[in-house]
């Protein structure tokens, strides 16, 4: 009779395991479509206004033109080279 109840044990403890990974996997999974929010977001999308000016060799005090776009939200690029801001 022992070994059938060790048995039974060992199948419940498999399937808790599982089900524990799936619970992790799932939590994460959401948990990244909710990541770049708020001031980390508009941070990312200044460095990139800035890295795009880089792009055409601008004197400094140039104003910082264009748009970010960070998964759905778009962002205008403002201020001054080397110092863009983005809103």
């Amino acid at each position: 009779m022992e070994k059938k109840g060790q048995g039974a044990l060992e199948y419940l403890l498999l399937i808790g395991g599982a089900v524990l990974v799936a619970v992790i996997v799932i939590t994460l999974l959401l948990g990244i479509t909710n990541t770049g929010t708020g001031q980390t977001s508009n941070t990312a999308a200044a460095a990139l206004c800035t890295q795009k000016m880089a792009l055409t060799n601008p004197a400094n005090g140039t104003a910082c033109t264009g748009t970010i776009i960070i998964s759905t939200k778009t962002y205008t690029c403002g201020g001054l080279y080397p110092n863009c801001t983005a809103t």
